[in-house]
């Protein structure tokens, strides 16, 4: 039981882990074990992107997160999160989604399981996310559900969840902005001389 409440103290929205005994995704998206219900097609919000946490914007994060920046590429329903600049602490983790509908079992956590199912929202504006974890009776199990959008101009990413373990509920707003690649790219020092020719 205290793998499933570990999953859900730091709230934050699904895929932002603590990264204690947690293996990392690879550093390139990996093919999903489970192949796409339809083949990929164009989903109605793509969350591909650099993204840095603004941790003054966000409500209940977790103090390890901050600084914390996330690479994100999405093909149709395949969503991969790699974080390229971790936080505080232990920082955040890497995670793939299926937003298909359908749920699946994937780690959670250190050496957890549990439940995920994500797809879109019937208005197409926004990708809803739950994972169920530890006995299926509510009052010892533990649950989050996640609500994930993007503003008008694809600047700013907010999720939202929900967490529930033994009828405890809490919940917390995470804020990403979007940040350019070229902001990334470390600068020459200028104040170093070139090297002579010989």
């Amino acid at each position: 039981m205290n793998r499933v409440i570990g999953f859900l103290v730091a709230l934050g929205g699904l895929l932002i882990l603590p990264a204690a005994g947690s293996a990392q995704t690879p550093t390139k998206p990996a093919k999903s074990a489970r192949p796409p219900k339809t083949p990929a097609t164009k989903p109605p919000i793509d969350f591909s992107g650099i993204w840095e946490l603004d941790m003054k914007a966000s409500v209940h994060p977790n103090p390890h997160y901050e600084g914390s920046v996330l690479s994100v590429t999405q093909t149709g329903d395949h969503i991969w999160i790699q974080p390229i600049k971790q936080g505080k602490g232990t920082g955040v983790l890497g995670d793939e989604i299926v937003a298909d509908g359908r749920g699946y079992e994937k780690g959670i956590g250190a050496s957890g399981k549990g439940i995920v199912t994500a797809g879109w929202s019937d208005d197409r504006q926004s990708l809803w996310i739950e994972v169920k974890a530890g006995p299926a009776d509510p009052a010892k199990g533990a649950m989050q559900r996640s609500v994930w959008k993007l503003s008008e101009d694809g600047s700013v990413w907010v999720r939202e969840s929900v967490s529930i373990s033994q009828g405890k509920a809490q919940s917390a707003r995470l804020v990403f902005r979007r940040k350019s690649s070229e902001s990334l790219t470390p600068t020459p020092d200028q104040s170093k001389s070139p090297p002579r020719k010989s």
